[in-house]
């Protein structure tokens, strides 16, 4: 399937998130550029409570019916305080790992995706990680 298009879906707050973020969507429009073994493109997230007021960058490639990409933000998107939905940027760049599946019957892309942050040592915090899930569909 080539996947050098438009695509419309979602991301969903998964596991690592407590509420008010565990479980919400945000809506998003991709465009891909390339070709299905190396590709590059833009994500775009429709404006909600729950989205980062950023355009991102994506750089992937799929083999067969495996899909990889990691998705770029500009700036650090960060939750203010632990329980809000509030983003505040902060310098530096978020890189999130996506990897999924190719779904050639119903002309479409899903699958997890994963930030891993190094918390502080001074505070003995360690590794966190926060996961959660994606789906996008062709525009038509």
């Amino acid at each position: 399937m080539d996947l050098i298009d438009k695509w419309i879906g979602y991301y969903e707050y998964g596991e690592g998130y407590s509420l008010p973020l565990f479980g919400e969507r945000v809506t998003i429009r991709v465009n891909l550029q390339g070709r299905n073994d190396n590709f590059i493109g833009t994500v775009k997230e429709e404006e909600s409570e729950h989205s980062v007021p950023l355009e991102a960058t994506i750089k992937g490639f799929s083999k067969d019916d495996f899909i990889s990409f990691v998705k770029t933000y500009p700036k650090m998107p960060r939750l203010k305080e632990y329980g809000s939905s509030e983003i505040v940027l902060e310098m530096g760049q978020l890189e999130i790992e996506h990897y999924g599946y190719i779904d050639t019957e119903f002309d479409a892309i899903y699958g997890t995706w994963s930030i891993t942050e190094k918390g502080s040592v001074q505070k003995n915090t360690g590794i966190n990680t926060v996961y959660g899930s994606w789906l996008l569909r062709r525009v038509k």
